[in-house]
């Protein structure tokens, strides 16, 4: 403050006097510190500074989380989020998750990533190459290193990159990833709120985007995947830029032009249907909702959990109606049983219908798919 203070006065006229009553006196640059003082530092300069202490293991474990917190602070704005690779960001952050941090540092970067990622096609697509996904469905499962908070924010993690995704999504089935058995684990995770987050991301990932999501058609699996060759019959196109028909409209870079360029990009909906039955989630998702698994740290709730039981409900009628899908008979008998038995524990449908939030239309196309 005192350099910015004796800069003023060496630069300042005289109240009462013209520019022209004194000798000019020779201009003094400010030194870029006062600027700073000023101004505030770029963004990316203090996205730079962040990470620098985030990964530095001489710091104390306070100073390296709240640069993580003042990271992701940054990373909410959007443009600073996708300026993550243009400052080589992505990459140290995803080597604190594999490396010896603490399990605070690593639930931090989990939630800056989360956040970068949160409705930013451009970000998702970067993240992807570092091929992400082993490392982030390691932590679902329960253990001394994957605590509670790990776990929440790594779905919260996984959310942002497999929403409006697809070939996200396709690489969380491929075998070298097998992220699909890793979530109907944590179906039955000790803690209820992962529990509730797990249920509500398939639901997400299953709820259509467009009528052509609900082809009966498997989707064309995506360009270049490895896992699913390209296909020319199967499900609808995935555009390129360069597939993009003349008379469309130009395409301006910003984060979601990838949706405009492949709008197909975003069919979750189909990958999660076939998953639903061929990893057994369909089946899980009925025993998780029709016979819970008591929960707490020592399973002292036995009582089922409402707000899993909700989404549950609502995943299944998404699952049944939206998309037409089929139960087995043991899983309609299991579901006629468990509906009555819940009816009248409730004491009336209306009740029933209440704490599901549901409405009596849609109880009622729920139930016509069980006969």
């Amino acid at each position: 403050m005192d350099a910015l203070l004796r800069w003023s006065i060496e630069n300042s006229t005289p109240l009462g006097s013209a520019p022209g009553d004194r000798p000019p006196v020779q201009r003094q640059d400010m030194n870029p510190e006062i600027i700073d003082m000023i101004l505030g530092k770029p963004d990316a300069e203090l996205m730079k500074e962040d990470m620098a202490v985030a990964i530095d293991a001489t710091r104390s474990e306070d100073d390296r989380i709240n640069a993580l917190d003042h990271l992701e602070m940054l990373i909410e704005h959007i443009d600073n989020a996708n300026n993550i690779e243009n400052l080589r960001l992505w990459e140290p952050l995803q080597s604190m998750l594999t490396s010896e941090a603490s399990s605070e540092i690593k639930m931090q970067v989990l939630w800056v990533i989360g956040t970068a990622l949160q409705n930013n096609p451009a970000a998702q697509d970067i993240y992807l190459k570092y091929q992400p996904l082993p490392t982030l469905v390691s932590f679902l499962t329960p253990s001394p290193s994957s605590t509670l908070q790990i776990r929440s924010k790594v779905l919260y993690a996984l959310s942002g990159l497999l929403k409006h995704n697809a070939a996200a999504v396709v690489e969380l089935g491929s075998p070298e990833v097998n992220g699909w058995a890793k979530l109907r684990e944590a179906l039955q995770d000790p803690e209820i709120s992962v529990r509730r987050k797990t249920i509500f991301l398939f639901h997400s990932l299953l709820i259509p985007t467009s009528p052509s999501d609900l082809s009966p058609h498997p989707p064309k699996p995506i360009e270049d995947d490895p896992i699913h060759p390209p296909s020319t019959t199967d499900g609808p196109s995935l555009l390129t830029p360069d597939d993009q028909p003349a008379s469309a409209a130009p395409i301006h870079p910003n984060s979601h032009a990838v949706h405009l360029a492949n709008p197909s990009r975003t069919n979750t909906c189909q990958y999660t249907f076939a998953a639903l039955r061929e990893h057994n989630i369909l089946d899980a998702t009925i025993n998780a909702v029709t016979s819970p698994v008591p929960f707490g740290e020592d399973g002292e709730n036995v009582e089922a959990d409402s707000d899993f039981e909700e989404k549950g409900v609502r995943l299944l009628h998404t699952y049944a109606v939206t998309c037409r899908g089929v139960f087995s008979p043991a899983q309609k008998a299991t579901l006629k049983s468990w509906f009555e038995a819940e009816r009248k524990a409730k004491g009336s449908e209306d009740e029933l219908l209440s704490s599901w939030n549901f409405t009596a239309a849609e109880f009622k196309d729920l139930i016509g798919r069980l006969n």
